[in-house]
């Protein structure tokens, strides 16, 4: 055979060798999946509307994270929640107690929370199926509040010297910061060609440090702020653990 026809059956078995080890590769990529997770809480700017409706304290709630596959083994990455909540003092004529906020009294708190969490999962290279998580949790309150002196009036009764809508009491200012541990399981599903994630799960924290800052003249702001955040609908602001229910959709990179 001809040195020229020898070259052709090589060149022939190259391009099948190459064409064989693409296709090989696309399969083993199809079958390891995604790296890269990313999520979204379609709940909390829903559960912020109801809430606002519900107490008459305007909210507004986002929350997501990310997972980074880490060789195949496990995965890390972050996940934050953030929070406003805004209330304010009735307007108009009619019967107040001082456990509510008298007129022109508003109340403003902003809050983050950002985790690092470590998961175990049951499908580790693709992230999927069931999974424990633990990591660290840091949150950061701050709270602005225009409120009356509670002692300008004597139990349920209005200050006296109460001047149209405007608190006469100074500007009341709060910061919160808290560290603690983590820890949580659920199990996350992947539809739509494996790129559509479901994530439901359960979290616990517990803060083992908090340091509370207050700027006030009044000797009762941080017992107002306090029952604000233990009271509100959320209970990611309260100074009591408690366990919190997690839904997540997102997308499997």
């Amino acid at each position: 055979m001809s040195t020229h026809g020898w070259g052709r059956k090589l060149m022939t078995l190259a391009g099948a060798t190459v064409a064989s080890l693409t296709l090989a590769t696309q399969a083993h990529a199809a079958d390891v999946v995604r790296r890269i997770v990313t999520e979204m809480d379609p709940v909390a700017p829903s559960s912020a509307a109801y809430e606002e409706a519900s107490t008459g304290v305007t909210t507004s709630k986002w929350g997501g994270l990310a997972d980074f596959n880490i060789g195949g083994v496990f995965s890390m990455g972050p996940e934050f929640w953030t929070g406003t909540f805004v209330a304010k003092g009735p307007e108009g004529d009619q019967t107040y107690r001082r456990e509510d906020m008298w007129p022109g009294e508003r109340q403003k708190i902003d809050a983050i929370r950002l985790r690092w969490m470590v998961s175990k999962w049951e499908q580790p290279q693709s992230m999927r199926g069931w999974f424990v998580k633990g990591g660290y949790s840091y949150t950061r309150i701050n709270s602005r509040a225009n409120r009356y002196d509670e002692t300008a009036g004597e139990g349920d009764a209005l200050p006296q010297n109460i001047l149209g809508t405007d608190p006469n009491a100074d500007t009341d200012l709060i910061t919160d910061l808290r560290h603690g541990a983590v820890v949580g399981f659920g199990n996350r599903w992947a539809v739509w060609d494996q790129k559509l994630t479901i994530n439901l799960g359960m979290s616990y924290t517990a803060n083992f440090k908090r340091s509370v800052t207050v700027d006030s003249k009044d000797p009762n702001a941080l017992a107002d702020y306090e029952d604000m955040i233990n009271t509100l609908p959320d209970t990611k602001l309260s100074t009591r653990p408690v366990p919190e229910a997690n839904l997540l959709l997102g997308w499997a990179w």
